[in-house]
């Protein structure tokens, strides 16, 4: 990946970040914990401590396995063909950027959307890992965690939740 493409996602991975920290510290000042916070909305302790488990496990994988294509190209599947992985990882951090914003502004539909487009974006990332010819099993097990925390818990579980809580 060129130097401006790798720029361009090293810049939206922290805004990822930031954004976070300007909904959740700056805008929302709950003064709670994580763990404790509004935008769980009511969803049982136990499961949020199951769902933080998998949201490290998630953010551990993701990070290796970006990490392992960044420096070695894709070979073979969906993400080595022109510009895939590029846009996949593009779409997957503006909809992670778009998600707080769009829950403290109270924008249901764009809070689902956006869940979904990253669930979308997890998914094709799965899928390339497991089509690459020399297939890294540490590759797909860290995209695999990623797709039970974006597709599973947030895009489905999450969502569930929001949309019964949301007024």
């Amino acid at each position: 990946m060129n130097k401006f493409k790798t720029t361009t996602l090293l810049f939206l991975a922290i805004s990822v970040l930031v954004s976070y920290y300007i909904v959740f510290k700056i805008l929302y000042k709950s003064g709670k914990s994580y763990f404790n916070h509004d935008f769980w909305f009511g969803l049982d302790k136990n499961l949020i401590k199951i769902i933080i488990v998998f949201q490290l496990l998630a953010l551990v994988g993701f990070v290796t396995s970006v990490w392992h294509w960044m420096n070695n190209s894709p070979q073979g599947g969906i993400m080595s063909r022109g510009n895939v992985l590029f846009y996949t990882l593009l779409v997957f951090f503006i909809g992670s950027i778009i998600w707080p914003f769009a829950v403290y502004y109270k924008k249901h539909i764009i809070v689902v959307i956006s869940l979904v487009i990253v669930a979308i974006s997890s998914i094709l990332l799965l899928a390339g890992s497991v089509e690459e010819n020399n297939v890294k099993v540490s590759v797909v097990i860290g995209f695999l965690f990623l797709c039970i925390v974006t597709v599973l818990l947030d895009a489905v579980l999450w969502n569930a939740n929001y949309i019964t809580k949301i007024k």
